[in-house]
């Protein structure tokens, strides 16, 4: 079967991650990364290679939609390298069910210290305390929201999409 379904609707879940946190008002002190989410499923489910093209996909989004990312480019490398790095981490997902939710926080915590220290550099904002929100927020969507995307996985899996 062709994989083409799966790859539309990651497509799809990738544009609408990355357009939601639009919709949050703009005093909220950080904002939930729901990219890692979309990025996380597929590398858990299908390895580094997937996890890195997912991401590389995300993090172009990212960094096209307005404001965008600076430097351009910098959240599509970090997002593909994030993706293989959960990805590689699917390895592990046999000795315990926390490895899939582990791995997503790590990859959160990643994109987020990556985001810190370019601002640390003098390419942005990023203020410590946003960033932290950002990960609490990221932390939660990851506990509520994984076990429903790695589901969608498996769905496409059975039905020859994936």
């Amino acid at each position: 079967m062709s994989a083409w379904p799966a790859m539309l609707a990651r497509g799809l879940l990738l544009v609408v991650a990355v357009l939601v946190p639009t919709l949050y008002p703009s005093q909220m002190p950080g904002r939930p990364d729901l990219v890692i989410l979309v990025v996380a499923a597929p590398a858990l489910m299908h390895g580094p290679v997937t996890g890195a093209l997912v991401g590389l996909a995300g993090g172009w989004l990212i960094d096209l939609v307005p404001p965008g990312g600076e430097p351009l480019g910098a959240s599509a490398l970090t997002y593909a390298l994030v993706g293989a790095l959960i990805g590689a981490a699917r390895r592990w997902a046999p000795w315990s069910p926390l490895i899939p939710w582990l791995a997503a926080v790590g990859g959160a915590i990643v994109i987020q210290a990556v985001r810190g220290l370019t601002a640390a550099a003098g390419v942005g904002v990023a203020h410590p305390s946003d960033l932290l929100w950002s990960i609490g927020a990221s932390v939660l969507f990851v506990i509520l929201l994984l076990p429903l995307l790695i589901s969608l996985e498996r769905f496409w899996l059975e039905r020859g999409w994936a």
